[in-house]
């Protein structure tokens, strides 16, 4: 029952905006109540080589997006599976962004008048600097193109390599350090792993659920 009514994109994308958006309370709560201080991490000499480039929250953005690639997943149990190890890695980050809170020294926001400055002045006017490290803009995403590799095998490395210059926006906006780049594909490796139950394929969504019958067969044991 669960299976079909996950047969339609619109239905696999409410999913995923319903589920997303709890979670995103969550993170809401962790990124603005603290039960201890949040410290800084050391900052790398990588993190002081790359530039603050305000023009990038908009990729940044379209990073942040890439949480509802499971709802192009047509394979029902792949799409089950993410779905879990979507869960899985996010409370994850949330466990420690409530016990081990880390903070990031933004820089100040830009001040001119483009599209993307007011677009980053939003941005950190809701979001504070607060829940660093893992990053969840590379968990989510991260799993999300995990799903759609395993399910598109030839294109999986196109896949990947799009993913890579998303995900160096946590850097060049300024939301994150190094190590939380590292640690958001961490938390999303242990979402995939800790769901590996789930990995035996089925059929895609969109292919119809009728199963012939066995064929009769005659008195000397052939069939008609």
């Amino acid at each position: 029952m669960i299976l079909s009514a996950l047969r339609t994109p619109t239905r696999r994308f409410g999913i995923i905006f319903l589920w997303t958006s709890a979670l995103y309370v969550i993170y809401q709560l962790t990124n603005h109540l603290h039960l201890v201080a949040p410290r800084m991490l050391p900052v790398t000499a990588i993190d002081r080589a790359i530039p603050f480039l305000s023009w990038t929250v908009v990729p940044y953005f379209v990073l942040i997006l890439g949480m509802y690639l499971p709802g192009l997943v047509r394979e029902r149990r792949l799409f089950l599976r993410t779905l879990a190890a979507l869960t899985i890695a996010v409370l994850l980050n949330y466990a420690i962004f409530a016990l081990c809170p880390t903070i990031y020294p933004r820089p100040d926001p830009p001040t001119g008048m483009a599209f993307y400055d007011h677009w980053y002045r939003w941005l950190v006017s809701i979001d504070t600097p607060a829940n660093c490290f893992p990053s969840g803009h590379i968990t989510a995403p991260a799993i999300g193109c995990w799903a759609l590799a395993q399910e598109h095998r030839r294109q999986r490395w196109i896949i990947r390599l799009l993913f890579i210059p998303f995900a160096l926006t946590i850097l060049t906006t300024k939301q994150h350090y190094l190590w939380d780049l590292f640690g958001g594909l961490a938390t999303a490796a242990n979402g995939i792993s800790l769901t590996w139950r789930l990995r035996t394929p089925t059929t895609p969504f969109a292919q119809p659920s009728c199963v012939a019958g066995p064929v009769p067969e005659d008195g000397q044991g052939r069939k008609r």
